[in-house]
């Protein structure tokens, strides 16, 4: 891949061709969403750019491509990378002790079978386009194929032969004149192909063969999707072993390559790579800020422990010193801890601060404190217990385990709220009363 930001670079392009309406329509409808407008544009002002006339010597700077479709030089590379991907240009770079030159060499756009036979073509316009459109073009192109041809029954050939119309001399039937040989070597012009993506690639094909065949796949199997595995390869950047080794899991005696099920595997084994280089990477850069705060003698104790055991050492330690034992569950937590690129001696003392909060080691509570700790830069088990102690002495000590506080309704206490009214007044007192106060209220009312 060649590019330059000197607009005097010459270039040159070495051969014409012909594009006609059908070409013109497939370029624009299948390969303008793979190379963009600015692509279209590149290709067709190269096929104008040709000259039979024209020789090295005679070429032109960048600059000209430039002034003819109005645009940078760095829009004008990547749009050539994209044409040189899907085959439609071929790029050459001629020195000699004067200068270089850059040679295009143009190829025909392919037939629309060409282009849906190929499938990483037709795989990346699915992309660029989205189902409804790439269906809609599909059925668009199929249709117009079926259309320049009647599908009929076939009948028996009738046709005249050469030589039931022509008569020539034996001699020249069978051995043409030296005019007509010569004629013929004269006419012979190498014919421009389609345009067919550029699949250069570093990969042993042979060895691929080789060691997939005692896996019971053919060699035709991977001749046949060497296109998908290109594909894999590059975008996981795979040798041939490590793709191998990924999509071993997918063999179940089978002849075939599951290529579906294979990108599977590698895409969930790719998430969890990178995720763990990401862990080592961050704790690579924390592991050497001291720790300012004296460790208690429990936690000096529980630190030579932890550097000295494995996890499943260490828990079953943990748990026999509270009279409990180790479950597989809590052992399967443990290999997780280690998938995710965390230090051993690290992993302990997480499994001992889960065992302070909780009688088991889960999932959710080791993942939410390693998450605590690699949020706030803790990559040692010396910085992990100093950062445990620290928060421990706060005010408020902060709580892993989630605290469901229920609402207490307070309910009437009727022991305490006895009646005011003496039970034992009787009917003529309470009568009494009442008269009391109509004659003060109707005193007061004069």
């Amino acid at each position: 891949m060649f590019e330059t930001a000197d607009p005097k670079q010459k270039f040159f392009v070495a051969n014409g061709i012909k594009i006609y309406p059908d070409s013109l329509q497939i370029l624009t409808r299948l390969y303008q969403p793979l190379i963009g407008a600015v692509g279209v544009s590149l290709y067709q002002t190269l096929i104008y750019n040709y000259n039979p006339q024209m020789i090295l010597s005679d070429s032109r700077g960048l600059y000209f491509l430039q002034e003819q479709m109005d645009c940078s030089l760095k829009a004008i590379f990547n749009s050539l990378h994209k044409l040189e991907a899907v085959g439609l240009v071929k790029t050459s770079l001629i020195e000699n002790e004067v200068s270089k030159i850059i040679v295009f060499e143009l190829l025909k756009v392919p037939t629309a079978k060409e282009f849906f036979a190929t499938s990483l073509l037709t795989s990346l316009l699915r992309e660029k386009v989205g189902q409804s459109a790439f269906a809609e073009l599909s059925n668009f192109f199929a249709s117009k194929a079926k259309m320049h041809k009647k599908m009929i029954q076939t009948g028996q050939d009738i046709s005249a032969s050469f030589f039931d119309v022509f008569r020539l001399p034996d001699a020249e039937a069978i051995t043409p004149s030296a005019e007509v040989q010569a004629a013929a070597a004269a006419n012979q012009v190498a014919d421009v192909g389609p345009a067919q993506i550029n699949e250069k690639t570093n990969i042993d094909w042979d060895f691929m063969r080789d060691r997939l065949r005692a896996y019971q796949i053919s060699p035709s199997e991977v001749d046949h999707k060497k296109a998908e595995i290109i594909s894999l390869m590059q975008i996981y950047g795979l040798n041939e072993q490590e793709f191998i080794d990924e999509a071993l899991p997918t063999f179940h005696g089978s002849s075939e390559l599951n290529l579906r099920e294979i990108s599977r595997v590698i895409a969930e084994n790719y998430r969890s790579v990178q995720k763990r280089k990401e862990v080592k990477q961050k704790l690579a850069q924390n592991r050497k800020q001291p720790v300012t705060v004296k460790l208690s003698d429990q936690h000096q104790a529980i630190l030579l422990e932890a550097k000295r055991k494995t996890p499943a050492e260490f828990l079953y330690y943990l748990k026999t010193r509270k009279g409990g034992f180790t479950t597989a569950s809590e052992n399967r937590v443990l290999n997780n801890l280690v998938n995710r690129g965390l230090p051993v001696d690290l992993i302990n003392v997480l499994a001992y601060v889960c065992l302070e909060y909780d009688t088991v080691l889960t999932a959710s509570l080791a993942e939410k404190i390693a998450n605590d700790w690699l949020q706030n830069n803790i990559a040692t088990p010396e910085q992990a217990l100093a950062y445990v102690e620290s928060r421990s002495k706060r005010p408020s000590r902060p709580n892993y385990t989630r605290s469901h506080g229920r609402r207490k309704e307070n309910a009437t206490d009727w022991s305490k709220n006895q009646p005011r009214v003496d039970p034992n007044v009787d009917l003529n007192s309470l009568n009494a009363l009442f008269n009391d106060l109509d004659d003060q209220n109707n005193s007061q009312g004069k």
